[in-house]
């Protein structure tokens, strides 16, 4: 069949359409991909969004992060505890808040760390319906503080001390833990119940304690023991022990408390001492005897005042008196001065010069303003330099009324000496003296008149 012009052209025409659609979407597709990458990148991004706003939402606990990596603290008397995992930052402050070592005075500022903590010593909330007893006034005692109770604290330590050696079996099992927050307050209660039976036991945890602030703690407990029941035990300890700080506590104790019975026994073992090392350890006790209850026995041993010492213990005992500072004791050592042979005076002329004693000032400054008993080289410059140790308004009047009338070499430099170290060291006593004028300051008269 033969195909006029007219077909040819209209065949043609027929497939033109679908051809040009085909070639369009060829051409064009890569324009409908770039609204699918927008929507996914929004997609993106919001979930992104959503993921940080859960990492910045704090947790039921009001902690930022996971609890896992939660701080240490320091916790009661020192210890280092973890926060448990529910605990809030809240919670982690008041723990650190309390510091029972403030409690304890400023002679017991220092802390201590113990071996291991013991987190779970201390519970949250004690049912002290349930206790009784011992049990009772230590839970108490661990409440009040944690809540930092000062009252409560020294209700529950007169309570302890109350029970006396009954409780000594429990505070010797917290002060030998270390890891109680109230081993340092256990301490101090079997110090003051300060029997035989809780010094034993205090020296016993001190020898076995190592060096640090924990065994310092200790010492100065006991220390602070005044149980006259208890010398024995303290005087075997200081005589047996090789610790330096069982030794100093024992020995500190018994100076505050030594009288005749002490002396007496110090006395036998120093003569029974079977080496010169305890004989020089238990003079030494003498020489750092402070109690006036001693001052009779220490006035017997230290001999006759014109005599010499024979040994150890009899220096120790002057020097003894010097400590004690009595009127007695001080009369007694001026008149051992003057009657001293030349060149032996020197610890005398030392141990005048060295007495603090609030007792003793009047005695020194009537020996200052010159004593008949005492001369000018000698007791009176001595009590001149102690006068140092009193830095007030009457030692100075008194010292610039020596300075603007004496003429003995040796006291006017003493007293000159003794002024400026006051000028120096208190500068507005000498104001005072300035603005006052001498006539408001009593001349020393004699403190052995009755």
């Amino acid at each position: 069949m033969r195909i006029t012009r007219g077909e040819k052209n209209s065949a043609p025409s027929r497939t033109t359409t679908p051809n040009r659609r085909n070639s369009l979407l060829r051409s064009e597709w890569p324009l409908l991909v770039y609204p699918v990458l927008v929507v996914a990148a929004l997609g993106i991004l919001y979930g992104v969004s959503q993921s940080i706003q859960r990492e910045l939402t704090p947790s039921p606990a009001g902690r930022v992060g996971t609890p896992a990596e939660a701080p240490s603290v320091r916790s009661l008397e020192g210890e280092t505890v973890t926060p448990p995992a529910d605990a809030a930052v809240g919670d982690v402050a008041v723990v650190q808040e309390h510091n029972p070592t403030t409690l304890l005075g400023e002679d017991h500022a220092s802390t201590f760390t113990p071996d291991t903590a013991e987190t779970d010593a201390q519970p949250a909330a004690t049912d002290l319906e349930s206790l009784e007893g011992t049990d009772r006034v230590l839970a108490m005692l661990r409440q009040a503080l944690q809540t930092g109770d000062n009252a409560q604290v020294k209700q529950c330590m007169d309570d302890l001390v109350a029970l006396g050696d009954d409780v000594v079996g429990p505070l010797s099992e917290i002060v030998a833990s270390r890891n109680d927050a109230t081993a340092l307050w256990a301490a101090k209660a079997l110090a003051r119940i300060g029997t035989p039976t809780a010094s034993g036991v205090l020296l016993d945890t001190l020898t076995q304690t190592g060096d640090g602030p924990y065994k310092e703690q200790l010492a100065k407990e006991i220390s602070s023991i005044d149980n006259h029941d208890s010398w024995p035990v303290l005087l075997d300890a200081l005589q047996d022990t090789a610790d330096a700080a069982v030794m100093r506590a024992a020995g500190t104790s018994l100076a505050r408390m030594a009288d005749k019975p002490i002396v007496d026994e110090i006395v036998a073992r120093y003569d029974a001492a079977a080496t010169e090392e305890q004989a020089d350890r238990l003079a030494r006790m003498i020489g750092n005897i402070s109690s006036p209850a001693a001052s009779e026995s220490l006035l017997a041993l230290a001999g006759d005042v014109s005599a010499t010492p024979q040994d150890g213990l009899e220096k120790a005992a002057v020097e003894a008196l010097a400590n004690v500072a009595d009127a007695q004791c001080v009369s007694y050592l001026l008149r051992k001065l003057e009657a001293s042979a030349p060149g032996e005076d020197a610890y005398l002329f030392n141990a005048v010069a060295s007495i603090s004693q609030p007792q003793a000032e009047a005695a020194l400054r009537y020996a200052a303003s010159g004593s008949k008993e005492v001369s000018a080289e000698h007791g009176r410059t001595a009590a001149i330099y102690a006068l140092g140790n009193f830095p007030n308004e009457q030692t100075y009047a008194l010292l610039e009324q020596i300075v603007a009338t004496e003429d003995n070499a040796s006291v006017l430099s003493a007293a000159a000496r003794t002024l400026e170290t006051i000028r120096n060291t208190e500068p507005i006593v000498a104001a005072n003296v300035a603005a006052q004028g001498h006539e408001d300051f009593l001349l020393p008269t004699n403190p052995m008149q009755k």
